[in-house]
């Protein structure tokens, strides 16, 4: 196929999965209005809280911005592992590891000086490396479940980075849960004053343009989907697969410790409390399902979903109906998006509009 003949193709595939998308939020509003409506005094004015209130001052477009940073750096990590079909959920360990390095580089006396910031970075993606690496080489060299194995990984960094602050990090006596904040030179600068849009989004951004060109414009990225769509094939053609597999799940957990750091040195914190990520780390998976694991749809989708997750937890605060009801909403969101539905009454609304679906085996002709 030519590139020239690819490119509609391509281009229709887009607007195909963005109508769906579109669709599909559409129908999970409608829902959510639906269960506002039963349980909202004030129903019309809680729904346009819902829909609105993000965009509503720059103190909430930030809110928005430095979730959709998180979840982006989230979503890359999950879709990573998730391309060469190895099901690792071990990136909220990796956040707690790469956190916890990025704390101590930044309470060191490094923290006071202009390298406070990259080489909190980098302390962070390498914990956060190591911490992928493991999973990965017990799989490789012992056979062990991934899923099983980075479960506990985590359980482990979430408590010893939970010890970390409690017995050695806050402050003595005062019974804080948090760090003293950071040196300034080691927290994140602000994009807008005042506001917690600040440089993780740009960090978030350019790591989902190195992944992408890491998968589709190198050989390893080759690789890694050769031995994601089929392991016997790689394995015949001379890739190792086991090689590649610990290489992609060392790559996610760079991208899990990096989110830690984009967690401890941003405005919205500039310390390591206990349970930091509000388990926002964790919802990456969903993320990386509904963008199909294609690192430049994660952006839009971590858009989509963070505006839905900051207007629900301000209509919880200006409104009468409890946040809790938007997880139904995200939920029907995943759901539609991440299946393969059809509209009913699809083809009758096709044929009134005169666009009749080709006959498949005239299709099938045709291509050869």
């Amino acid at each position: 196929m030519t590139a020239s003949a690819s490119r509609p193709d391509r281009f229709k595939v887009f607007r195909a999965e963005l109508g769906r998308a579109l669709v599909a939020l559409a129908m999970a509003l409608a829902v959510a209005f639906l269960i506002i409506l039963g349980t909202s005094a004030d129903p019309w004015q809680a729904f346009s809280t819902l829909v609105t209130s993000p965009l509503s001052s720059n103190r909430t477009i930030g809110l928005w911005v430095d979730d959709v940073a998180k979840l982006t750096l989230t979503g890359i990590a999950f879709s990573l592992v998730f391309q060469a079909r190895q099901f690792a959920l071990g990136v909220q360990g990796q956040v707690y590891l790469g956190g916890l390095c990025a704390t101590l580089v930044a309470m060191s006396p490094i923290g006071t000086t202009f390298a406070a910031i990259p080489l909190a970075i980098i302390a962070a993606m390498i914990a956060g490396a190591a911490y992928g690496f493991i999973p990965g080489y017990a799989k490789a060299r012992f056979g062990a479940s991934e899923i099983v194995s980075s479960l506990m990984l985590n359980y482990i960094a979430i408590l010893v980075v939970n010890y970390m602050v409690r017995a050695h990090l806050a402050p003595p006596n005062t019974g804080q849960l948090m760090t003293a904040r950071f040196p300034e030179t080691a927290v994140f600068p602000a994009i807008i004053p005042g506001t917690r849009f600040d440089l993780g989004i740009v960090i978030a951004l350019v790591t989902v343009a190195i992944v992408w060109f890491a998968l589709y414009r190198t050989a390893w990225g080759l690789k890694l989907r050769l031995v994601g769509h089929n392991p016997r094939f790689a394995e015949y053609a001379g890739i190792k697969a086991n090689f590649i597999m610990v290489s992609a799940m060392t790559a996610a957990g760079a991208v899990g410790g990096l989110l830690g750091a984009v967690f401890v040195q941003g405005r919205a914190f500039g310390q390591l409390a206990i349970d930091f990520d509000g388990n926002l780390a964790f919802e990456g998976i969903l993320v990386a399902i509904v963008a199909r694991n294609r690192p430049l749809a994660v952006p839009f989708v971590a858009l989509a979903y963070g505006y839905l997750r900051q207007g629900a937890q301000l209509m919880g605060f200006r409104s009468d109906v409890p946040s809790e009801m938007i997880a139904v909403v995200q939920a029907l969101v995943i759901l539609l998006v991440a299946s393969s539905f059809t509209l009913p009454g699809r083809r009758f609304i096709a044929r009134l509009l005169g666009r009749g679906e080709a006959d498949p085996s005239t299709a099938a002709g045709g291509s050869r």
